[in-house]
């Protein structure tokens, strides 16, 4: 159960725009989280481990429903992972895409596919096919700015084949914890002391960024074209951040909380507000601070982004052979969730 300052934390997050997400270190953690009220009423989307059996996945989609119900599309999500060995290859990326959706068949699932450069082709085309997609593994405010195009893309074709816009939501996630561990230890190795104003700064930098890049570009003419048509307004979701929930706080923005993390950060001290908007001038000086000090940010990127999907293939192939299931061949039919309970 969650505890009443966990949920007065949570009320905070909302009211600030922040929606929570549940997540977990695997599928047997994630399982015993997935009960009424800790989602759909504490927390009100969830992030599925690889390795959930098919009956969790649909049993959560199924309880956050209401809420995706309630307000309309705006929250109530599962965000579902397609295999990693893809992430190279559009096709079978949107192959397994398609599986993955039509095997779950639910309407707020999300299927969350690696924002490489191969995995934006296959996010444009599952927007323009209607389905719901979540771009991980977003480094650097220069991939999210090409996430941005993707989504704009897949909205366009979608539109122009008569299609709702109402279906084609995106979230695009950037793993704030693990980007700021990469940079702190480079800073290590240069002998920066522990004081240095650019300690700790890298992420929330980058967070910043992508949150003014994002108002940026939903100021334009076009989007208000796409807006008016009913497109979803993408959202931004950190995760691996910590228990310094209030660190990053925003409108429509999102935050990954398992209920552990979540406990530890109602003890800690109480939010104070918006720390995105409007901070470009301060996330620029840290940037450029980190640049200066040797620190190649779009090289910490390039060596998160191969470091990252080498860590989920491991996982993936770990959990594949623990269940007794191979990954789905893209185009089958079957889901790309190997599991227990898997058909």
């Amino acid at each position: 159960m969650v505890s009443q300052e966990a949920r007065d934390l949570l009320k905070q997050l909302v009211s600030e725009g922040v929606s929570p997400w549940l997540s977990a270190r695997g599928p047997e953690e994630f399982e015993t989280s997935v009960r009424p009220p800790v989602l759909g009423v504490d927390f009100h989307n969830a992030l599925a481990p690889p390795g959930s059996a098919l009956t969790l996945l649909q049993r959560t989609c199924d309880l956050l429903r209401p809420v995706f119900e309630a307000t309309e599309g705006a929250v109530g999500h599962v965000s579902v992972p397609v295999s990693p060995r893809w992430a190279h290859d559009a096709h079978s990326l949107r192959s397994a895409a398609r599986a993955l959706h039509g095997q779950l068949a639910r309407p707020n699932v999300l299927v969350r596919i690696p924002a490489t450069p191969a995995g934006l082709k296959a996010l444009a085309d599952c927007l323009a096919e209607g389905i719901g997609v979540h771009a991980s593994m977003v480094f650097s405010a220069e991939r999210y700015a090409e996430v941005l195009d993707a989504y704009v893309d897949g909205l366009e074709r979608s539109l122009a084949s008569g299609r709702s816009l109402g279906e084609a939501l995106m979230v695009a996630s950037f793993p704030v914890g693990v980007f700021d561990a990469e940079v702190e230890s480079r800073l290590d190795g240069l002998g920066v002391g522990p004081g240095d104003e650019v300690r700790g700064a890298a992420g929330l930098a980058v967070a910043r960024a992508m949150y003014r890049l994002r108002e940026q570009r939903l100021s334009g003419g076009w989007w208000r074209v796409l807006r008016a048509n009913g497109a979803p307004q993408p959202r931004l979701l950190w995760t691996s951040g910590g228990t310094d929930v209030g660190a990053l706080i925003g409108w429509n923005t999102a935050l990954a909380l398992s209920v552990d993390t979540l406990e530890e950060a109602a003890r800690g001290p109480n939010l104070s507000g918006d720390t995105l908007l409007t901070r470009e001038r301060e996330a620029k000086g840290a940037l450029v601070a980190l640049e200066r000090l040797g620190i190649p940010l779009a090289r910490v990127a390039d060596v998160l982004e191969t470091a990252e999907l080498g860590r989920l293939q491991h996982d993936w192939d770990v959990m594949t052979r623990s269940s007794g299931a191979a990954p789905a061949a893209p185009g089958s039919g079957h889901s790309s969730v190997p599991g227990k309970g898997q058909p």
